[in-house]
């Protein structure tokens, strides 16, 4: 007579999980100066506004979980969120077996554990999509705080380079800004 039995596996494993996201443009710069004297324009605008030079000539900022990186040469942004979390992920099998036919008690219980991983991988999974949807969100999010602000210094800096275009043109008699209309009156002798 052939005796059944069942066997029970548990396991809870924390594993640090990541999603992320990234999304690159190009500001639109006027080429009213050589390409050298508004990378430096840009530079020196973004520095005024918490930005820090890296290595590779680019700036970049740390906005929370957001990262800001900006190529002064040609203009490049490129906005990236990371979400970063430890979960602890559980997952629980049983498998019946007899004494008598088919695998043995460590057969049993290999194809348990066997099956126990590929449930957690999921699991794990499941939980990687999730903080993927989250590092998109809050990307959009910044995305759209982040837009009003480029705009300025591409403003701001374009103006700058007006000015001192003038001045190699000429002599500057009269420059004249409305800050409301955002318009700019440069009057020059040449």
């Amino acid at each position: 007579m052939s005796r059944a039995y069942r066997i029970t596996v548990k396991e809870s494993e924390t594993r640090e999980l990541r999603g992320s996201d990234e999304i690159c443009t190009q500001l639109e710069l006027l080429g009213i100066l050589p390409p050298e004297s508004m990378g430096k324009l840009l530079a020196d605008e973004l520095k005024g506004r918490g930005f820090a030079e890296n290595d590779d000539g680019t700036l970049s900022r740390r906005d929370g979980k957001l990262t800001v990186t900006v190529d002064p040469c040609n203009g490049e942004v490129s906005v990236k969120s990371e979400v970063a979390e430890a979960v602890t992920i559980e997952a629980k099998r049983e498998a019946a077996g007899y004494d008598d036919v088919g695998p043995g008690v460590e057969g049993v219980r290999e194809r348990a554990r066997a099956e126990l991983k590929k449930d957690l991988d999921k699991k794990a999974d499941r939980e990687t999509q999730r903080l993927q949807t989250q590092a998109t969100e809050a990307l959009e999010k910044h995305l759209a705080e982040l837009q009003p602000e480029l705009s300025q210094v591409v403003n701001k800096i374009t103006r700058e380079a007006l000015k001192e275009k003038a001045k190699q043109l000429g002599t500057v008699t009269e420059i004249a800004e409305d800050a409301q209309t955002g318009s700019l009156t440069i009057k020059i002798e040449v």
